[in-house]
C-alpha cells in the first residue's frame, strides 16, 4: 500500500489495538474521529518505505508522552502537530520532508497520521518500537544512535517546549512538564536524515497494522483469528483459561516508570490446570507459568477475549473472563543484547532473564 486513507482507518485502528500488550485504549475513539475527519478533509496520506525517500530528507518521530486516557479528558485542539513540527524545523534550521511514528500502536499510531495529514507530509512506513514501551527513549532509533533531542512538545492548553538533554534527563524533564500540562503532550523527537535510519527503524510497521486489522475484522471465528495471527505475526498461544485473580501493587514500581504494577492470573481449566501469572505495568510485561518465566517483554503479551474474539485491555479485564494469552515476538532488534538491556524484563525491574536470551539478558 502507498497511501493511508479514511477507508483504511478501521483496519489500521484494529491492528493498533493488538500490539499494545493489552494496555488501556481509553480515549482512542475520540482520536479516531479526529483523524478520520482530517483524512476525509485533506485526502489520503502518502505512505512511503524508507527506500522510496531521498536519504537526505529530514524526518522526526511523532508520538505522545503521557496517558492515552488523558486525551479523552483533554482532547487535542488540533494545532499541536503543526506546532511541534514548526518548532523543530526552527531548531534544526531545515524543513521536515516526512514524519514517522514513535511507535505504531494504540493512540501513538494515530498522531503521526494526524501530523502527516495536517501538514501534507508523507508518513514513513516504520516505527521505533513495533509495540509500546512506556519511556520515549526505549526505541530502535535510540539503539541505532539517533539522538532523542532536540525534542519539541505541545500541550492542548497551549504549552510549547523545546528540550536539549540526554535521553534520561529529557524523559524526566518532559514527564514533569506533562504532569503540569494535563496528562499528555505531543512530541516530535529523534530528528534525523532518512539515510541515518538504516537498521534503526522497524520497517513496515504501519502497513502491518492494516493487514493485521483486516484479519481481526474479517476472520470468521476464533480459530481463524489464531491461525491468521500465527501466519502474519508468528503469534503463539501461551495458554487459555479463566481469569481467577486480579491483583494490584504486588511489587514496587521502578523509579521513573509510570503507572502502578498489577497482576492477572489465568487458570487453565480444560487441560493441565496450570496457573499463568501475568505481571503488568501499563501493559503486560511478564508471564510466569507454575513458577517459571514463559514469556517476557520486549515480546508482546496480550489477552484475547474468546467469546467476543477481540483484544481486551487491562482496564476491562474481569474475574471470570475466558481469555487466550497470546505472545507476539518483538522485532529482532529487541532480542539483541542492547535491545534487552534497554527494554527487556530487567529494564522493568524484574530480576529475571528473558526466556529466549538467557545468556545475555
Amino acid at each position: 500500500m502507498n497511501t493511508l486513507s479514511a477507508e483504511d482507518l478501521p483496519a489500521y485502528v484494529a491492528g493498533a489495538r493488538l500490539l499494545v500488550s493489552s494496555a488501556s485504549d481509553t480515549g482512542m475513539d475520540a482520536l479516531v474521529d479526529w483523524v478520520d475527519e482530517l483524512l476525509r478533509r485533506n485526502g489520503p496520506v502518502s505512505l512511503l518505505g524508507l527506500d522510496e525517500v531521498d536519504g537526505e530528507t529530514l524526518t522526526a518521530a511523532i508520538g505522545i508522552l503521557g496517558s492515552a486516557a488523558a486525551t479523552a479528558e483533554l482532547p487535542p485542539v488540533g494545532d499541536e502537530p503543526e506546532a511541534i513540527v514548526r518548532a523543530l524545523e526552527d531548531r534544526l534550521g531545515g524543513k521536515l520532508g516526512a514524519v514517522m511514528p514513535l511507535n505504531a500502536a494504540l493512540v501513538n499510531a494515530l498522531f503521526p497520521v494526524a501530523a502527516a495529514a495536517s501538514l501534507g507530509l508523507p508518513l514513513l512506513d516504520c516505527d521505533g518500537m513495533g509495540r509500546i514501551f512506556p519511556l520515549i527513549h526505549q526505541t530502535s532509533y535510540a539503539l541505532a544512535g539517533i539522538p532523542l533531542t532536540p525534542l519539541t512538545a505541545a500541550s492542548a492548553i497551549g504549552d510549547r517546549i523545546t528540550v536539549d538533554a540526554t535521553p534520561v534527563r529529557a524523559e524526566r524533564l518532559m514527564r514533569a512538564a506533562m504532569n503540569s500540562a494535563g496528562g499528555w503532550m505531543l512530541c516530535a523527537m529523534h530528528p534525523c536524515r532518512v539515510a541515518e535510519l538504516g537498521a534503526g527503524a522497524i520497517r513496515g510497521s504501519v502497513s502491518r497494522l492494516v493487514r493485521v486489522g483486516e484479519l481481526l475484522r474479517t476472520a470468521p471465528d476464533h480459530g481463524a483469528v489464531l491461525a491468521g495471527l500465527k501466519r502474519t505475526l508468528r503469534a503463539r498461544r501461551l495458554g487459555s483459561g479463566r481469569v481467577v485473580e486480579l491483583g494490584h501493587g504486588t511489587r514496587p514500581a521502578e523509579a521513573g516508570y509510570p503507572a502502578t504494577p498489577t497482576s492477572v492470573v489465568v487458570h487453565e481449566t480444560h487441560s493441565s490446570g496450570r496457573l499463568i501469572r501475568l505481571e503488568a505495568q501499563n501493559e503486560l510485561l511478564l508471564a510466569v507459568i507454575d513458577g517459571a518465566v514463559a514469556a517476557a517483554v520486549p515480546d508482546v503479551l496480550c489477552l484475547l477475549d474468546r467469546q467476543e474474539v477481540r483484544i481486551i485491555g487491562l482496564e476491562r479485564v474481569a474475574l471470570g473472563d475466558h481469555v487466550d494469552v497470546l505472545v507476539v515476538p518483538a522485532a529482532p532488534v529487541w532480542h539483541s543484547a542492547e535491545g534487552l538491556a534497554l527494554a527487556g524484563p530487567r529494564a522493568f525491574g524484574f530480576p529475571v532473564q528473558h526466556p529466549g536470551r538467557k545468556s545475555t539478558s
